[in-house]
């Protein structure tokens, strides 16, 4: 759980940008250069998250039986990394549609259905601001203020000096989310670069392969 209130960001922002800061909750506060602040915190956090963290990124076995495969709703990205051919031989490749329903696309065969079998898929699923850790917090609001500080002030000196922090501030986000959960580059990468890298045959044995 990450320290830094969401207001607390905001104001962040505005401060950079020689704008005010705002007391009550900037959902409630109405004023335009809060609301644009808002907009850009949310596509930052949205950004940094789609990269994949520690916390967000997990592979989950699906018992599949008949139909479609649902997805969590919170999820942003979805990739099927077992290995599964159609009737033709050709190898599946799976990913996530829909807005509110989220399901897995069979983007080979073009549908939802899936036929029966395991199915190993990647997640990467969408935080609450409050749920992500204070230093990748700290490096979103960094990348959210200078963005905002170009797009209202547009100082170039000003930018600079963020853009510094805005670095510094990637480069502890990044190693606190490696090093403070004991992971390393080796085990940060997907299943198919784990069989390149160790030098093993691809997970297309046993019941994870679909045969046509």
């Amino acid at each position: 759980m990450g320290s830094i209130s969401r207001l607390e960001a905001i104001n962040h922002m505005l401060l950079l940008a020689g704008e005010a800061p705002v007391n009550e909750p900037f959902e409630e506060d109405g004023h335009f250069d809060t609301e644009i602040a808002s907009k850009v915190l949310d596509q930052h956090i949205r950004d940094t998250q789609l990269r994949g963290l520690v916390n967000n990124k997990y592979e989950k076995k699906f018992v599949h039986t008949s139909g479609s495969i649902e997805l969590p709703s919170v999820c942003l990205s979805a990739e099927l990394v077992s290995i599964h051919t159609n009737d033709d031989g050709f190898r599946i490749l799976g990913t996530v549609r829909g807005d509110v329903l989220k399901k897995l696309w069979n983007i080979t065969d073009q549908t939802y259905t899936w036929p029966a079998d395991d199915y190993w898929i990647e997640l990467i699923e969408e935080l609450a601001w409050i749920d992500l850790d204070t230093p990748i917090q700290r490096s979103i609001m960094s990348s959210a203020a200078r963005q905002y500080q170009i797009m209202v002030l547009g100082d170039h000196n000003v930018d600079q000096y963020l853009a510094e922090m805005s670095l510094m501030a990637r480069i502890r986000a990044k190693a606190a989310d490696i090093d403070d959960k004991r992971r390393n580059i080796f085990q940060s990468v997907s299943r198919s670069q784990k069989d390149v890298l160790y030098n093993r045959p691809s997970s297309s044995t046993g019941n994870n392969i679909r045969k046509g």
